[in-house]
Parts: C-alpha cells; structure tokens; sequence
C-alpha cells in the first residue's frame, strides 16, 4: 500500500499553508471561524468523517495535517496505542510510521486515512489538525466534539458553513464571519 501520510518539513508546511496559527485564540482573533457541533459521539463522529472526506475532494486532495505522535514519550505511545479500537490499532501499525520523522507535519494523500484521524479527536485520544490548501480551510482536533474551523476569505466562509450545514452538522458562529 501506498504511504498514506508523507512527512513534510516545517518550511514545506509553511509554504504550502496559510491558515495556521500556535494556539486557538490566535485563530479565533486571526480569522473568519466558525465551529462544528457534534450533537453525539455516533452520528457525530459519522457526519464528521464523510465532512471531511468531501473537503479533502474538493480541494483535490491538497491536504495536511500535524500530528504530534513524535513529540509524546514512549510509555504515551504505548498509552496511545492500548486507547485505540482494534480496526484502529491495525491502521495504526500496518500504515503509520513515525520513526523515519521527527516532525510533526504530513501531506495526507489518501483519504482513505481520514476515518482514524477522526476517531482519535472525536474519542478525545490524540488531538489532530487538518489544513486543507486549495479551496482554504483549517479543522482544528475536538473540544467537547466541538471542530473550530479557520477562513482567510469570506468565500470561504460562507461555501463551508453551507456544506456543513447540508452534512447535519450544528454550527457555532456568528454569520458575519
């Protein structure tokens, strides 16, 4: 199987993508945002995940995400790990190697991997953003199944506050962007 996550540099990272930022708050003043609301763990979790494998096809699979699995120590790894469903922990093992990359950016190339990286924010197990760099949007990992999502544009904004919306997702936002 191809290489589902393709470890990329800071510099790549910051090239390639405008809608970042350190912490949320620095997101919440910086740009246009609204929050996706999970209503359960089950129909949420479902929602997301065919929400996000839209996004990811329609921005042409201009993906990427920051995972920070290299900068938790070994015994959290193994925590990690033990946290994770079987079909999870297979995934984990057959498709992810961390070893070779002590970075903390990939480009994801398939979206075939956008369930597992769901799941580990919705099951609050490993936090995970996703950037996506051809039509703009940045998801940032769960808060109480709450998804903050970042805009540069109002274009944007509103395109993606509407496709959430025809997902069933509950939004948290002020329209004005």
């Amino acid at each position: 199987m191809n290489k589902l996550l393709i470890p990329i540099n800071d510099d790549t990272f910051k090239s390639k993508v405008n809608i970042r930022f350190n912490n949320i708050l620095d997101g919440l003043y910086s740009f246009k945002n609204f929050t996706l609301v999970a209503s359960d763990i089950d129909d949420g979790e479902n929602k997301l995940i065919k929400l996000i494998e839209y996004i990811f096809e329609i921005n042409n699979s201009n993906a990427y995400i920051d995972f920070y699995i290299n900068k938790i120590s070994p015994e959290d790894k193994n925590t990690l790990f033990h946290l994770l469903s079987d079909e999870d922990k297979d995934i984990f093992t057959s498709y992810l190697n961390f070893d070779e990359h002590t970075g903390i950016f990939f480009r994801l190339v398939d979206k075939e991997l956008i369930p597992f990286l769901v799941r580990l924010n919705t099951r609050e197990i490993f936090f995970v953003t996703f950037y996506f760099t051809n039509k703009p949007i940045t998801i940032w990992g769960n808060y109480d199944l709450n998804f903050p999502c970042f805009f540069n544009a109002q274009e944007d904004f509103e395109f993606y506050y509407n496709i959430s919306k025809s997902f069933g997702l509950l939004i948290n936002s002020d329209l004005e962007g």
